[in-house]
């Protein structure tokens, strides 16, 4: 910790910082550009971080596309990031979205597969794409003195892919011997099970594609799906390095003449999920297992929720780390997992608070009852001022450390405008950490891991586990076969 607030005040010029008070068990001295001075213990004063954040430069092409620039001149770099709408909710079959990602960046424009890597390894360039729900990203970078070769190579990855008959016949050949092993993977059908429960009935349910859905794809339907979604409609370009605004706007409408919109920019869907009001424990019997891996959680907030930051702070405390309660309880205390942690997820639309662990099988019911435990005890008893203090420090020290690239600026900017936030957020982000209570963490402790309303998950021995975990609640027994599991074909990627 202490490590991250030193480092958190140097920050090479992009982001200037006074620490607050929170900061006092600092051993360390820390000069900051602004001449504030922290000792450790000393008195100082309780205003809170300030943070004048690095805006990027917003540029538009000729054809629509976002360009938000944050130059670096401090090294011959330079780093570009494509976002399209192009993910897997807008797929007319399930699969083709990340195999259209997987398969982009194999062969473009007049660059066969052995051409293009004999390119990017003599360059030191890299290039490569990747498939989300929402978004499809191709990204590139190497040095600054091959700006050119860089935008060449992504211009032709959204113009010009060759999306080679061979290697599609490949990955689906590849997907057929990993999937037997996937799905029988505990964390893979975890993940299936809570997509499942909390996501039933939207897009989001399915985490990635059936094997029989994968081998059904033809190159064709790539090819036309590329055509549709790959398109500078609702696109951004992220670019961060050793360029000039003018000089990089030129290159773009230079080597993207031809990409043009489509008619209409595709609209995500509209996805509404509720909290489970009653606990549930589904159970997916795992024949064999030694372990069984446990999950607990709820349906939370979107991004944009002014609880966000309340239950960043609750996340922390609770599970966030080594030092959290559920490591500190389940690991140290009771022995019974090598680490137990929660996490919150919070993208535009409506995520989850979710916590986990994976322990041996004959302690599966007390270390569930543990995690309960650990609920209540946020919600009933508030949290000292000390455990508040070393959370936010914490928060405040990462969110620091965020800002000493210009790909991590970018990268918070970008944050922004893909979660309707105001311009202005991360100016008074450290602000709104320092104004949380602890009145603050059990009212939303009680509002998204209520009593009687956690949703409990095991993968493991039905055997040996369910009459233990039937205490708890009601028992539901999910055929693994039902589930979508996460693993699949990933983004391509060139260079080393």
């Amino acid at each position: 910790m202490n490590r991250m607030l030193q480092r958190a005040g140097a920050l090479v010029g992009l982001a200037a910082l006074a620490l607050p008070g929170v900061c006092q068990e600092m051993p360390e001295v820390v000069q900051e550009a602004t001449g504030a001075v922290i000792k450790g213990k000393a008195p100082v004063a309780r205003e809170v971080l300030r943070v004048r954040f690095p805006k990027p430069k917003l540029l538009k092409l000729a054809n629509g596309l976002a360009v938000y620039l944050l130059e670096d001149h401090r090294t011959p770099s330079i780093r570009l990031n494509m976002s399209l709408r192009a993910g897997g909710f807008y797929e007319p079959k399930p699969g083709v979205a990340s195999v259209t990602a997987s398969m982009l960046t194999e062969a473009v424009g007049n660059r066969d597969s052995k051409q293009l890597a004999d390119l990017t390894e003599g360059l030191g360039l890299q290039l490569g794409a990747s498939s989300g729900p929402i978004q499809a990203s191709v990204s590139c970078s190497g040095l600054s003195e091959n700006t050119d070769v860089l935008i060449g190579l992504m211009a032709d990855a959204l113009l010009r892919p060759a999306f080679p008959q061979e290697r599609l016949d490949r990955l689906q050949q590849n997907e057929r011997s990993q999937s037997g092993q996937r799905r029988t993977n505990p964390t893979g059908l975890m993940t299936g099970l809570q997509a499942r429960v909390f996501y039933k009935g939207t897009p989001l349910q399915r985490v990635a594609p059936k094997p029989e859905e994968l081998r059904a794809i033809k190159r064709d339907d790539i090819v036309a799906y590329h055509a549709a979604f790959y398109r500078p409609n609702g696109a951004i370009l992220g670019v961060t390095g050793d360029i000039r605004a003018g000089e990089l706007k030129s290159k773009l409408e230079k080597a993207l003449a031809d990409w043009r919109p489509a008619e209409t920019t595709p609209a995500p869907p509209s996805i509404t999920v509720a909290p489970k009001e009653k606990t549930t424990i589904y159970l997916v019997d795992r024949p064999g297992s030694t372990q069984t891996v446990l999950g607990f959680g709820n349906i939370a907030i979107a991004r944009n929720h002014p609880d966000y930051v309340p239950l960043v702070l609750a996340n922390r405390i609770l599970g966030g780390g080594s030092a959290a309660r559920l490591f500190q309880n389940i690991r140290e205390r009771k022995g019974y997992t090598y680490g137990a942690y929660s996490a919150l997820s919070a993208t535009q639309y409506t995520g989850t608070w979710t916590a986990g662990a994976s322990v041996r099988t004959e302690v599966t019911a007390p270390a569930a009852q543990e995690f309960l435990n650990e609920f209540a005890r946020l919600q009933d008893e508030p949290v000292s001022d000390k455990e508040l203090a070393q959370a936010k420090t914490s928060i405040v020290g990462g969110f620091a450390l965020t800002l000493e690239s210009p790909d991590g600026i970018l990268g918070r900017s970008l944050e922004l405008v893909n979660n309707g936030l105001p311009a202005n957020y991360w100016d008074t982000y450290p602000a709104k950490v320092q104004a949380v209570t602890p009145a603050d963490i059990q009212r939303v402790a009680r509002a998204y891991l209520g009593k009687g309303r956690v949703q409990v998950f095991a993968v493991g021995e039905r055997s040996e586990i369910e009459a233990g975990l039937a205490k708890l609640g009601p028992v539901e027994v999910v055929d693994a076969a039902q589930l979508s599991t996460p693993a699949g074909p990933g983004g391509g990627r060139r260079g080393p």
